[in-house]
């Protein structure tokens, strides 16, 4: 549906599902954006009539588009698929459980008019309640918590994040191992002189895995396709020199999130256990990475890492194991 009463959309939002029950509350939280009638939502989905049946009667966004695919896994080709399929000059790739505030669009467009490449918001955890549940935000995105200051910075997370759909445009045939699990984005944003601003407020709410054994293989699974993807062209001696350096990484991963650890502490009460399950989860990252170094990619995996990233509310209530 597309509302006529404005022109072209400003702002596409990216995001991926496989049935509409799972994006309710984000499509809820998109349509109470302050420029929602600016905003194209772009529904990448397996599921396209039932997409398409829920979301009829929505009138508060410039239009949705129902783009339909074979599968989502991996993930990464899918929001490719929805950034293709954009029309908006700015595109943000969302998550089935990450809830935006609602001027967040308003703000991330207003940065982009203003130059930046790329627009990082404040990310915030959205079921804090045990030290699991810290541990997998402060690891996955303490470097972009909203406790930090406002500012440029170096590294951004492939989702919840805000472009110039250009930009993205620009990798080509490189996009999907952009939006992937190893350094593509990072590389290709660095390569072409991109500047990145981080803005702590407004932000996202972001769910995290909250039980002991999910999160202990999503933490493993995120390493495999984090090595896997890194290591997919490279010789046999290059992994050896990573595998035998391993011991030594997850001291490189937790240096990258100390400083939002630390920010986070003075601003939050951490439930007890949650930096030693911090500094566990980087031994288990680890392991997973010199196990694809090891062996390679696999399917399977990614596959069940997708499971996590699309159905992770699902894996929180117990409906999946």
């Amino acid at each position: 549906m597309t509302n006529p009463a404005v022109d072209g959309p400003t702002l596409s939002v990216i995001l991926a599902t496989d049935n509409y029950e799972r994006v309710r509350t984000v499509v809820d939280r998109m349509s109470r954006q302050t420029i929602a009638n600016k905003i194209e939502l772009v529904l990448v989905t397996t599921s396209p009539d039932d997409l398409k049946a829920n979301t009829a009667a929505i009138d508060t966004f410039h239009s949705i588009v129902v783009v339909p695919v074979d599968t989502v896994v991996p993930l990464a080709y899918a929001r490719a698929a929805g950034v293709r399929a954009a029309t908006a000059p700015y595109v943000f790739i969302a998550e089935t459980h990450a809830y935006p505030d609602p001027d967040l669009a308003e703000k991330l467009v207003g940065l982009l008019s203003e130059g930046w490449s790329v627009v990082v918001p404040g990310i915030r955890n959205a079921n804090p309640h045990n030290g699991i549940s810290w541990a997998g935000f402060l690891s996955d995105y303490g470097a972009w918590s909203r406790a930090l200051p406002a500012g440029e910075i170096k590294r951004v997370p492939a989702h919840n994040t805000a472009f110039h759909r250009e930009v993205l445009m620009d990798f080509g045939d490189g996009l999907e191992p952009a939006f992937g699990f190893g350094d593509e984005l990072f590389r290709g944003l660095k390569s072409r002189g991109h500047r990145i601003w981080f803005e702590p407020n407004p932000g996202v709410e972001h769910v995290n895995i909250d039980g002991f054994n999910n999160w202990r293989k999503e933490r493993y699974l995120s390493g495999t396709l984090i090595g896997g993807a890194r290591s997919k062209k490279w010789p046999w001696s290059r992994r050896l020199v990573y595998i035998l350096a391993s011991p030594l990484i997850p001291f490189v991963i937790l240096s990258r999130v100390r400083k939002g650890v630390s920010e986070v502490a003075q601003h939050e009460t951490l439930p007890a256990g949650t930096i030693p399950a911090i500094i566990a989860g980087a031994f288990l990252k680890i392991a997973g990475e010199v196990t694809a170094y090891a062996l390679g990619p696999n399917k399977e995996r990614e596959t069940r890492m997708t499971a996590y990233e699309i159905k992770k509310l699902a894996f929180n209530s117990g409906e999946e194991t």
